[in-house]
């Protein structure tokens, strides 16, 4: 017997993972409310208090201090493995969401959809800085904002991804 659920087809999102941060162990991690749809792996800034020790998300500009956005993937719909998977989780516009202040030498981990590359891959030992919150390839490191270093591909069962190494937050 056939089900409409038997047909779905979920949107991919990032996948993100905390390799290395100094917010696990002695940094600050801050609850933010979502100013918009946005994946683990995007890179935001604080904005003002709200309560309960909740702040807003606002977009990420050079300058600003960068927040990892990096929430605990539950997925409440259970009937299928395939519902669990992370890359179909996302952080909806108005949800609460885990963020990471970012330090020099952290390092964290994004899949290959968080990079826009110079070609067909990302290469590693070429940097990445934020535009619009997700990660664009250069091969020399940026100034005035976060810039990562890309320091190897990794290939995950489903995905590939790349490690990152945060060079600047300035």
């Amino acid at each position: 017997m056939a089900n409409v659920f038997d047909n779905y087809v979920g949107e991919q999102h990032i996948v993100c993972e905390s390799s290395l941060l100094k917010a696990t162990s002695c940094g600050h991690i801050l609850s933010m409310i979502a100013h918009k749809d946005m994946d683990n792996g995007t890179i935001v800034t604080r904005g003002d208090w709200v309560e309960d020790q909740v702040f807003n998300s606002a977009d990420y500009s050079d300058g600003d201090k960068p927040y990892l956005v990096l929430t605990t993937p539950i997925a409440y719909n259970s009937d299928r493995t395939l519902y669990q998977d992370e890359c179909y989780f996302y952080n909806a516009e108005g949800e609460v969401m885990r963020c990471y202040e970012l330090v020099v030498d952290d390092i964290f981990t994004v899949s290959e959809e968080a990079i826009t590359a110079l070609a067909d891959e990302p290469v590693a030992g070429n940097y990445v800085t934020v535009s619009d919150g997700l990660y664009v390839e250069s091969e020399a490191e940026g100034s005035g904002g976060l810039s990562c270093q890309i320091l190897e591909k990794v290939a995950y069962t489903n995905y590939n991804a790349y490690r990152l190494h945060v060079r600047s937050v300035g």
